[in-house]
């Protein structure tokens, strides 16, 4: 290794590099003791982890220019890749395959041949090995040996070696890849968050950010343990001034690990906020693809919106889960705005039904006068652009409150390290005002909380008050609202596909469908169709009459009717699952959350979907009416 030239640009670049000039591809090939073998398995790790993982093991100069590549875009990636061969090989065999531990016994060889050992000298120390090199001029091997042992190695072989960057030479070497790599407690944390900071949005970033939560979680043990510690400490001392080591330690141990907490929190909120704005973005974008052609025609007002949100920002450095919540309802507002059925097209589709079934003269003419106040009466764009605008306000008033994050925030080039005293300085003011934030941040949730609910609270109010009122009026008119299913002729439901109809035809203002119910129609296996259809039925009739007039009667003829078609009706999930099955047994209704805390089932005791019956409801008490939210199969439960 004497006779390996240094590079040219070596210590002539304007940047820190990631990797001294030195470690090009053939040198880390050279380096490593790893077969083909060993390079597919790697391979298949790294794949996995970093979306622009190209090789496959089966070329090794190719491989080996990947691993180059990795490492001089991510700081600590050859750390990473130099623990992951640890963990795939073992740390007996695995050592043998790294390059720090290769390098030194290269040095100590080196070294031998230099100055050859007389029977009676003693092993010599690895810093004797370096001086005997640095004196015979071996200046590249020192300065290889150096920056291995400082950022592939522990905190204390870089303490061990770290004299040696005081020489002129050996800084000129490998000082900005050193400087650059600062070893830190845990070096793969140190990875992890510059994969957050920098990683595109997509499943890659959204692995770092689960990685993330559960290091957040860890952390936040530390700092209890650590505190609990501090705390015992004082407990068990009246007089400090013996043991003020011992406690600015423990301060110390707190401040440190409530740092790292803090600093992992916001790179991981910053990340969490990326993939909600590309989220929101590909929302918006999926329902204008998804626009009929009748709205067709100046989209401008929508299209420069959006194209402005997904390619300028603002992306907000945070996204809280309220704001999230908020821009996923008008998201979806959004969509249903341009793309679900407006109420003039409902009234074509219900008389062109009409005059299909019964071609008569008077369906005949109502048909005519729906065509006519369909065209009288276009859709327009007009909601969805008051809904982006909504959305584009949420977003501005994010970025104001938390910051924007912008491209500069993942650049490759870093700018030179500053020194310890600016970097404290630094430090403490962004940690007082991200507490300053987080206070402030706080305190703006609960107001706006506490406005919410009070919101929500009185429009549930007046909906309840609306259909009291709406069933009043019907009765002094001499009818019912919604007309009694009992003495009608209901068809026999005939296909999944006219379900959504032929409930609203026969049962509406008593049973209605979700969106979510009216997707899962589409894959829907069940065979019995007719099932379904009397099930609905019996909702919409029996259990509708016993929800709102109540008696035991009604319900013994319920639970009749359900033995005769052999269902049962039983809570959907037990009161203890609700939390974690939040996200599975709730839908968006009526700009509401409802939970469907129940369900109707077959006794068929399989989840064959051909034979398995399920009928997942929620009774609406605002609209006094069976919402149902997914048919005809299985959903999946926590667990299952």
């Amino acid at each position: 290794m004497a006779n390996i030239a240094v590079p040219v640009e070596v210590g002539q670049e304007s940047r820190p590099r990631v990797l001294p000039g030195f470690a090009t591809p053939d040198w880390l090939r050279e380096h490593h003791h790893l077969m083909k073998a060993d390079l597919r398995k790697l391979a298949v790790a790294l794949t996995d982890e970093y979306p622009d993982w190209t090789a496959d093991g089966s070329d090794a100069a190719v491989f080996w220019r990947a691993v180059h590549d990795q490492a001089e875009r991510w700081t600590w990636f050859l750390w990473v890749f130099e623990n992951r061969i640890l963990k795939l090989f073992g740390r007996v065999k695995g050592r043998r395959k790294q390059l720090a531990p290769r390098l030194l016994a290269a040095a100590a060889d080196r070294a031998r041949e230099l100055h050859p050992l007389a029977r009676h000298e003693a092993e010599p120390e690895l810093f004797d090995d370096l001086e005997t090199l640095w004196q015979a001029g071996e200046h590249l091997l020192v300065a290889q040996v150096v920056w291995a042992m400082s950022c592939l190695e522990d905190a204390a072989s870089s303490y061990m070696v770290s004299e040696w960057m005081e020489e002129p030479i050996i800084d000129d070497l490998i000082g900005d890849a050193i400087h650059r790599a600062r070893y830190i407690p845990r070096p793969d944390r140190g990875h992890l968050m510059e994969r957050l900071e920098r990683e595109t949005v997509g499943p890659h970033l959204e692995t770092l950010i689960g990685r993330a939560d559960a290091e957040c979680a860890a952390l936040d043990k530390d700092v209890s343990g650590s505190w609990s510690r501090l705390k015992e400490f004082v407990a068990g001392h009246d007089d400090y001034r013996p043991a003020l080591k011992d406690l600015s330690l423990h301060v110390l141990d707190v401040e440190f690990l409530n740092g790292e907490l803090m600093e992992t929190t916001e790179v991981r909120d910053s990340a969490l906020a990326r993939c909600r704005h590309a989220a929101v973005c590909a929302r918006l974008e999926q329902a204008m693809n998804a626009m009929p052609e009748a709205l067709d025609g100046d989209t401008a007002p929508l299209t420069d919106p959006i194209a402005k949100i997904a390619k300028e920002g603002p992306v907000p450095l945070v996204f809280p889960d309220p704001e999230w919540e908020r821009c996923e309802e008008l998201a979806e507002a959004f969509r249903a705005a341009l793309v679900d059925p407006g109420e003039q097209e409902l009234a074509l589709r219900e008389a062109s039904r009409r005059y299909a079934e019964d071609p008569s003269v008077a369906n005949r003419d109502a048909l005519h006068t729906a065509m006519a106040a369909e065209r009288d009466n276009p859709r327009s764009i007009a909601p969805a652009t008051d809904i982006l605008d909504q959305i584009v306000a949420c977003l501005a008033t994010l970025t104001r409150q938390f910051g924007q994050w912008t491209d500069d925030d993942a650049g490759d080039e870093l700018p030179p390290v500053p020194g310890p005293r600016d970097k404290v300085r630094a430090l403490n003011a962004e940690i007082d005002s991200l507490k300053a934030a987080s206070q402030a941040a706080d305190e703006r949730v609960a107001i706006l909380q506490a406005a919410l609910d009070g919101v929500r609270e009185e429009n549930d109010g007046l909906r309840s008050e609306r259909y009291r009122l709406l069933e009043r009026l019907a009765a002094l008119e001499g009818g019912e609202r919604c007309g009694s299913t009992e003495d009608e002729t209901v068809p026999p439901l005939g296909s999944y596909e006219e379900l959504p109809d032929w409930t609203a035809a026969h049962y509406a203002g008593r049973v209605a469908l979700a969106g979510r119910a009216v997707r899962a129609l589409k894959g829907a296996e069940f065979e019995d169709v007719g099932l379904a259809g009397k099930a609905i039925h019996l909702l919409a009739t029996t259990y509708w009459e016993m929800k709102t007039g109540g008696g035991l009667d009604l319900r013994d003829t319920f639970e009749n009717a359900l033995r005769d078609l052999r269902l049962l009706e039983t809570p959907s999930i037990r009161p203890g699952q609700q939390g974690k099955a939040r996200d599975e047994f709730t839908v968006e209704w009526d700009r509401r959350r409802l939970t469907l805390d129940r369900h109707i089932k077959n006794r068929s005791g399989t989840r064959d979907p051909k034979r398995c019956f399920r009928l997942y409801f929620s009774w609406d008490e605002a609209t006094r009416q069976v919402v149902i939210g997914h048919l005809p199969g299985h959903m999946n439960t926590p667990g299952t």
